[in-house]
């Protein structure tokens, strides 16, 4: 039975957290180890967000689907290791972990949708304590990455909301055309990786500058 509740799905990486470092050496740290050259940060950073198989392809110019495999895995490995040493250099954006948690105890419905893999986002909700906020959690493990829109359509599926009642947030493209695709409200936030043109261009309803903003944006949208 679909709800009249209303849903909040976030974008992880550059929405919630500033994990800019530990992706970037993760990055790094597998092209290294596999003998590629490194290109600049700026390159790197402009492809955070993006499922990795395909900015693995990009990199290495290389179109061999098995190379692409075993930099994922390399890269994976990085991460689990610096997770267990606690290496794993990012930060929650200010007044994320405070307006989430309200919008959790309004009574909205939240989840997440990223292209990050599951394991490295469950560890990172257990580590920033925000876990028990989220109701559906969707990751590249389990749908086709954004910007298809299987990943936000499974996500109110499983909220059991209709899509009118549901908005993304996000910082890059690829969370404005997931939300185009769905056909559900887009918010753009303008810490993370894209620029505020970039979203606005692409469908957002507006672009906000911190969390503060956009509690009060959301309870315009979506008053109780």
């Amino acid at each position: 039975m679909v709800s009249n509740s209303k849903f909040i799905l976030f974008d992880y990486d550059g929405t919630i957290v500033n994990s800019e470092t530990a992706i970037l050496n993760g990055i790094k740290y597998a092209l290294n180890f596999h003998g590629y050259e490194l290109p600049s940060d700026n390159i790197l950073r402009s492809n955070i967000g993006k499922p990795l198989i395909p900015v693995f392809a990009d990199l290495t110019k290389n179109t061999n689907p098995r190379i692409h495999s075993e930099l994922l895995q390399t890269y994976r490995e990085w991460y689990f290791k610096a997770s267990e040493n606690n290496q794993i250099n990012d930060y929650l954006y200010p007044d994320a972990f405070r307006t989430i948690k309200k919008l959790h105890l309004d009574g909205y419905i939240l989840g997440i949708a990223t292209n990050k893999s599951r394991s490295g986002l469950l560890e990172g909700l257990k580590r920033h304590n925000l876990i028990d906020c989220f109701t559906t959690i969707k990751t590249i493990q389990d749908t086709k990455p954004k910007p298809d829109p299987e990943m936000g359509l499974i996500s109110i599926s499983e909220a059991k909301v209709l899509r009118s009642n549901s908005v993304m947030i996000g910082d890059t493209i690829s969370d404005a055309l997931m939300s185009k695709n769905c056909e559900i409200k887009f918010i753009g936030v303008s810490w993370g990786f894209n620029s505020k043109e970039t979203l606005l261009d692409n469908g957002a309803l507006c672009v906000v500058n911190s969390y503060t903003e956009l509690y009060d944006f959301i309870k315009k949208i979506f008053p109780n």
